[in-house]
């Protein structure tokens, strides 16, 4: 293992080439490289840096030959030992980790590029504890990333690093967990971002119909009946809204029953859109679709107006802008598009809450349960992406889009 002390046979004061500096630094900087991955590979066990006192004692002679009599561990008993070098392995394996995830490859440079100037100036006596430890992990003369990392674990068991420093550790603990925190909340975000661009896709109908409670499904002049006293069914299919012994939640979702604006008959959703993907038998005579209970025109016309609210949110709050511009430019999609994202984003949270409430009055059912609950929680990480905090805005606007438009047909 090679000599950590700060004696040098360097002449001090030699002022080394600039070129020969970057070189050696940039060499640094590949071994680093090196050692970030074998730390990444290999699990981080006490057997990976040392087995026992005995060895822990002969490792700080062999790097610090020239401290004879100043060697830590030499009059410490076995289980201060083992306590130490514990801690002094974590804080080694904490500050790699913080400096894995901020340092930023122009840092690291600099930092070499100092230690080893002074190094060619025979001057490692003025290296900054920061300096000596990236030195000894990115050491050439030793043979491997194993190697390497023992000869900086023992600078910091030496040096007591563990104890000197800990209030740097402990910063780095709390600003790597912060990191690690908002790491997730950004693939989370991202996926959110894929989900709401996968929903735009697939629209065809909440442009102009919204899901409606099931309790407005039963009764004349809604174009539907009741069923088992308060759902009712689709006219179109027959099948009814929540007739969870023969249907998935997934299929109930996707049929549950929604409101033409232009009309106000209440169909399935997925009937409906199959009505609007059905080839057109007379396309001359017919060239638009219309209600299919009635000869309302759905397609070929201005499409109803969102709720103003959700205009002028969707146009100052900051996250809302920021999801359109991601949505906008790193998945295609028109401003447009993004307004018809929340609406439909609000027509499918109608559904799974009412078929939630509906099973639960009819006594729970844990595995349909389960999964409504996972839909709302994407559904709320959507709201949450398009900037409502709380449920307060957001309700007054669902409730706004879910009413307008044609409510009765007489």
């Amino acid at each position: 293992m090679s000599n950590l002390s700060n004696d040098s046979s360097a002449q001090t004061g030699h002022v080394p080439p600039r070129e020969e500096v970057h070189h050696q630094a940039l060499l640094r900087m590949r071994n680093l490289h090196d050692m970030r991955k074998f730390t990444q590979e290999n699990n981080k066990t006490e057997g990976m840096l040392w087995t026992s006192t005995t060895q822990l004692r002969n490792l700080e002679r062999q790097c610090f030959p020239h401290r004879a009599h100043g060697l830590r561990l030499a009059n410490m008993t076995d289980e201060d030992t083992v306590q130490e070098a514990q801690a002094a392995q974590k804080w080694l394996f904490g500050i790699l980790e913080y400096h894995n995830r901020v340092m930023m490859p122009q840092q690291d440079l600099g930092t070499f590029t100092l230690a080893v100037g002074k190094q060619m100036r025979g001057q490692q006596q003025n290296w900054t504890e920061k300096e000596r430890l990236y030195m000894a992990l990115t050491d050439h003369e030793l043979p491997s990333p194993k190697d390497r990392l023992q000869a900086a674990f023992m600078i910091v068991l030496h040096l007591n690093l563990a104890k000197n420093l800990s209030d740097i550790s402990s910063i780095a603990k709390t600003h790597s967990e912060r990191l690690q925190r908002r790491a997730e909340i950004e693939s989370k975000f991202l996926h959110t971002l894929e989900k709401i661009s996968e929903r735009v896709e697939s629209i065809l109908i909440d442009q102009f119909a919204c899901a409606i409670p099931l309790s407005h499904t039963a009764g004349p002049g809604n174009g539907t009946g009741a069923i088992d006293g308060d759902s009712g069914y689709c006219p179109i299919c027959q099948n009814s809204y929540s007739a969870f012994s023969e249907f998935s939640i997934d299929e109930l979702v996707a049929d549950y029953p929604v409101r033409i604006k232009y009309c106000g008959h209440i169909v399935g959703k997925a009937c409906l859109e199959q009505w609007l993907m059905t080839p057109k038998i007379d396309e001359a005579k017919y060239p638009y679709r219309t209600c299919p209970l009635c000869r309302v025109q759905v397609e070929g016309v201005k499409y109803p107006s969102v709720p103003r609210g959700l205009t002028n949110h969707v146009n100052k709050d900051r996250r809302s802008l920021e999801v359109c511009r991601e949505l906008v430019y790193g998945f295609g999609l028109d401003p447009e598009e993004c307004l018809l994202a929340i609406v439909a984003c609000m027509s499918e949270e109608i559904a799974c809450t009412e078929l939630l409430h509906e099973i639960e009055r009819r006594g729970g059912n844990k595995a349909h349960e389960h999964a409504l609950k996972k839909k709302l929680e994407d559904l709320r990480m959507e709201k949450w992406a398009w900037g409502f905090r709380g449920n307060g805005v957001w309700d007054v606007l669902r409730r706004e889009w879910m009413t307008s438009g044609v409510v009765h047909r007489v």
